[in-house]
């Protein structure tokens, strides 16, 4: 009856996996299980630039708690506190709100720029950046010696362009609705927290507007109808989930065949009792029988 009440609720358990949902991006030709880099990026900001991380769509989309509080890695937290002093952060490591005139530093804490240029780039203007390389004969392409003055205004202007609009959101969100690390072990031993978190609403896909705060109205459906995340049920997922349940089935249906062997083990031993006192009870009975035919001779 045990055995048949665990199999009962493993059943339970496998339908109840099989229903459940993951939060999914699709990059390179395949669906992904969200995660915080695609969502958040990294101070890595290599992994970005060079083309190595996939990039979401929406750069306005980032990642908060129930609460509207920016769900910010430890690295991040270092930025801030670095800039700001570390009374901006609690012992439950959450950080309150501040002035988005300390983002350019922020971000110059963790990305090869400074402030100044960062600050140029958030305002509209461009970043004046040149480097002298070696001047060549246009005939023999020897080098000459001198060293001519090359303009690369207009790509640093460009890739710093590139960097603010994935991070100043983050951090614009950040300063006017406060951030928080207090998730992050979490995240960091559980791959599917993040998905979990957000389906179960313990953490919210939100849009930065230029105020620095949500648009209403951006629930999960919002942005899985725009496109920009997926709820789905992964197949490999699936068959991960199968491999779990056909485990347990055969570790239920050992556990039947042990007891089948220890209940035929008990049923000849049994037998062999019965046999013994059916025996014993045969010359019980003959010792009897013996007396009262001795007395009556």
């Amino acid at each position: 009856m045990a055995l048949t009440r665990e199999q009962s609720q493993l059943s339970r358990e496998y339908q109840s996996k099989l229903q459940s949902k993951q939060i999914s991006y699709y990059a390179n030709g395949q669906y992904n299980k969200i995660n915080y880099n695609y969502l958040m990026g990294s101070t890595k900001y290599t992994a970005m630039t060079a083309g190595t991380q996939p990039l979401k769509s929406e750069n306005s989309m980032i990642l908060t708690d129930y609460k509207g509080q920016v769900v910010m890695s430890d690295s991040y937290a270092k930025a801030i506190t670095g800039v700001l002093g570390s009374s901006a952060m609690n012992a439950k490591g959450q950080g309150g709100t501040f002035s988005t005139d300390n983002i350019p530093a922020i971000l110059a804490s963790f990305l090869p720029y400074t402030a100044e240029q960062f600050q140029t780039v958030i305002d509209g203007g461009t970043v004046s950046a040149s480097y002298k390389a070696d001047e060549e004969q246009t005939t023999t392409g020897e080098k000459t010696g001198n060293k001519t003055e090359i303009d690369i205004s207009e790509e640093t202007t460009a890739l710093i362009q590139e960097l603010v609009d994935f991070y100043y959101p983050i951090f614009q969100a950040a300063a006017a609705n406060g951030w928080t690390t207090e998730y992050n072990k979490e995240m960091e031993t559980n791959n599917d927290y993040i998905s979990d978190a957000i389906v179960s609403g313990t953490f919210q896909l939100e849009t930065v507007n230029d105020e620095g705060n949500y648009d209403p109205d951006t629930s999960l459906t919002y942005f899985i109808t725009a496109g920009l995340v997926q709820e789905r049920n992964d197949s490999s997922v699936r068959e991960e989930i199968t491999a779990w349940y056909e485990a347990e089935k055969a570790r239920i249906s050992e556990k039947e065949d042990w007891l089948d062997i220890e209940n035929q083990d008990l049923s000849t031993e049994l037998e062999a009792i019965n046999t013994e006192i059916q025996s014993i009870q045969s010359l019980i009975d003959d010792a009897i029988s013996s007396v009262f035919d001795w007395g009556s001779g």
